[in-house]
Formats: C-alpha cells, sequence, structure tokens
C-alpha cells in the first residue's frame, strides 16, 4: 500500500482477512488511517483466537508494508479500533 487515500482499498485489504471494515477514519492524510473493524468472535477471546488476529494482522502488515498498532479491542461491540501507518518507501531520501 502506498498511501491511505483510497479508502477503498483499505476496506479490501480488511474485509480480505476477515476483518469487515465498519469505518475509516484520517484516509485523506496519504500516510496514516484510523480504522474499525469488527470482530467475528464471541463477547470473549481465547487465547487461540488472539493469536489469530495478531497472525492476519501481521500479514497485512508484511503483504501491504505498513505498520499497524492495535489501539482498542471491544469486545462489548466485537470490534478493533488499528492505527494504520504506511512506512516509508523512499530508499534515497533527498539531501
Amino acid at each position: 500500500m502506498e498511501n491511505t487515500l483510497d479508502p477503498q482499498l483499505i476496506y479490501n485489504v480488511f474485509t480480505g482477512r476477515g476483518f469487515p471494515v465498519q469505518r475509516i477514519d484520517h484516509f485523506d492524510r496519504g500516510d496514516y488511517a484510523q480504522v474499525r473493524v469488527d470482530l467475528n468472535y464471541t463477547e470473549t477471546l481465547s487465547v487461540n483466537q488472539l493469536q489469530e488476529i495478531t497472525f492476519k494482522l501481521d500479514i497485512i502488515e508484511k503483504h501491504e508494508n505498513v505498520e499497524l498498532r492495535v489501539v482498542n479491542i471491544d469486545m462489548s461491540h466485537q470490534s478493533m479500533r488499528i492505527n494504520l501507518h504506511i512506512k516509508n518507501n523512499d530508499i534515497n531520501p533527498q539531501t
């Protein structure tokens, strides 16, 4: 992912990994977005389910070259808030 300006791309990435997107905020910054996704689990998470979530998020980070930070897991509302940061791809910065 080169930037966050196309919210549909963000929807597709997260939905494709089993996290249906509820909303995306601040995507217009281009290098950052706040994403709220659905968690398809019951009111609690087992350790194995938590590992599954982390595994899926790790795959998104690697495949999309982004950094994800989990801000909140809300099992009452079965959702998770994630901050998405675009990694700097500039190998040769201007001097």
